[in-house]
């Protein structure tokens, strides 16, 4: 005899059922006496999705606690978003470090419009980090390198110097009778005296020399690879070209400037840089003392005894 279908004990399962499934994907927590029925619980296709669902329940809550490396057994296609979102997310993770360190090589393609809010950011801050370092290795007035990105130059220009046994000059070059513009015309012309002087003075100096305003109304040049007697060609040619600079006033006034130059350049029993800045500050003041408008230079001699001759 053929048992009557009963519908509607078969649609009390489902409803069941389908309790069972809104609980396990919704509820925030699961209740400890979670019921379900024996025959349901043994069966193999159940145990698959209730771990499953188990599966998703922990990673994602991982996720929303910002835990990355939380690792959870299975497939599927729900399960293995997630996992490729994990995934993404420990490499963005990883791409944000670089950037903090200061590598703005980065790039997001992964995260739709979060990539592109993440590279404009990237361009952002790169640009303004070029701002930055410009600022802090420049003069703000002439333009010409500051005294801190001259000290950095130097140090490592010299370092090189000494391991490779290579060539390695120095150019102090001060401002003639800067005190008397200052009192003459004001310091508004002494700043225009500067900027015009450090500009006429940057191209007469190859790319791979390094001009720098030391401070207040003189000027350095490193000149790597360069001996004294190039080095005395080069700050000649720079004297030369400041005495063909004419400084123009907004009041039309018209005002020539001349420059001193103290030459130096390395010796073996250099130990810093500062050796030699002080042989071409020595030099400069020689120049000062002997005339002004003109280049001094020391010489090496024997028994490191140095012969000074202006030019």
């Amino acid at each position: 005899m053929i048992e009557p279908i009963d519908e509607n004990h078969g649609r009390a399962v489902d409803r069941e059922f389908i309790q069972l499934l809104l609980t396990l994907l919704c509820s925030s927590r699961l209740p400890p006496d979670l019921h379900i029925e024996p025959e349901l619980a043994e069966d193999p296709d159940f145990q698959k999705l209730h771990s499953y669902i188990l599966a998703l329940r922990e990673l994602s809550f991982a996720l929303r606690n910002g835990n990355l490396q939380h690792f959870v057994d299975g497939k599927g296609f729900i399960l293995g978003n997630l996992k490729a979102l994990q995934s993404n997310l420990r490499h963005l993770t990883w791409q944000a470090k670089r950037v903090a360190k200061g590598d703005f090589s980065q790039r997001v393609d992964f995260l739709g419009e979060f990539s592109e809010a993440f590279n404009e950011m990237t361009n952002n801050l790169e640009n303004v980090n070029k701002q930055l370092h410009k600022l802090a290795s420049l003069d703000s007035l002439t333009q010409l390198h500051n005294r801190m990105a001259l000290d950095q130059f130097l140090a490592a220009a010299f370092a090189k110097a000494k391991l490779e046994g290579s060539e390695l000059s120095i150019l102090m070059i001060d401002i003639d009778r800067f005190k008397r513009i200052n009192d003459n015309y004001g310091h508004q012309a002494g700043d225009l005296v500067l900027v015009q002087i450090g500009n006429a003075l940057k191209k007469q100096f190859r790319t791979t020399d390094m001009l720098a305003r030391y401070g207040g109304e003189e000027f350095m040049v490193v000149q790597p690879q360069t001996g004294i007697d190039q080095a005395i060609k080069i700050g000649n040619r720079a004297l030369e070209a400041v005495r063909n600079t004419v400084i123009q006033f907004e009041s039309e006034q018209r005002l020539l400037v001349t420059v001193s130059i103290g030459v130096s350049c390395i010796v073996p029993e250099d130990q810093s840089f500062e050796d030699i800045v002080k042989r071409s500050d020595a030099a400069l003041y020689e120049a000062k003392n002997s005339g002004r408008n003109r280049l001094c230079v020391f010489k090496e001699g024997r028994a490191l005894e140095f012969n000074m001759t202006c030019l």
